[in-house]
């Protein structure tokens, strides 16, 4: 019988649990992790390989990922769709830089009702959008590699250049996080089937992962 593709993620964990390195990070909370682990996943059935063994906002989820196809870097799009997970940022700045201990509710508020505002305190800075979508390149101009990534799939689908990145050198000092998922390459075979592979430099899997359908997978 084959195993359930979760097994995968419970796998993983059971490594991380059983051969870990304990070490501190910059968050002061430490983490116990391993180094180079891979997980497959076959999305040929039309399935995305949700996490069952804990509780996953997918519907958030696909609203982020849509809000960076977008190319979008402040928060009120999202807090206009109900999506509060980017707000830790700009309101930690807002509260530094103004002293007021405003909360997190009434700083959404602000960011929704009042444009300047929005404008002033909503961004994030370069983040995953701005990578995607307006990568600045050394002579000026910027770069929108998923548009790239469409023509080349679409024109000449058996290169070894189909990939877009998230890891801009240059910016990685104006983001309010430097991504975590990083580096995609996509594959397509001669009789049609599509492959990605994603790179990612850091995940937290008990509480940050929640679907792997960027990992490695097939279909049609």
């Amino acid at each position: 019988m084959t195993r359930h593709p979760e097994h995968q993620y419970l796998d993983l964990l059971g490594q991380v649990l059983d051969h870990g390195d304990d070490r501190m990070d910059r968050t002061g909370v430490g983490t116990r992790s391993i180094f180079g682990a891979m997980v497959r996943f076959d999305l040929s059935t039309g399935q995305v390989p949700i996490l069952t063994t804990k509780r996953v906002y997918w519907k958030t989820a696909v609203k982020e990922m849509l809000w960076f196809l977008t190319g979008g870097t402040n928060i009120r799009p999202l807090l206009e769709d109900n999506v509060r997970i980017w707000t830790d940022w700009p309101l930690a700045t807002y509260r530094r830089e103004t002293g007021e201990d405003v909360s997190q509710e009434e700083f959404e508020r602000r960011i929704v009702a009042d444009d300047d505002f929005a404008a002033r305190w909503g961004e994030l800075g370069p983040v995953y959008g701005k990578q995607w979508r307006r990568w600045m390149g050394a002579d000026g101009r910027e770069y929108d590699q998923i548009g790239e990534l469409v023509r080349m799939l679409r024109d000449d689908p058996s290169s070894r250049r189909m990939l877009f990145h998230g890891w801009n050198v240059a910016e990685l000092g104006a983001m309010a996080l430097p991504p975590c998922h990083m580096v995609y390459q996509y594959h397509v075979t001669s009789d049609g089937r599509l492959n990605c592979l994603l790179f990612q430099r850091s995940v937290d899997l008990l509480l940050g992962a929640s679907y792997f359908s960027g990992v490695a997978p097939s279909y049609h």
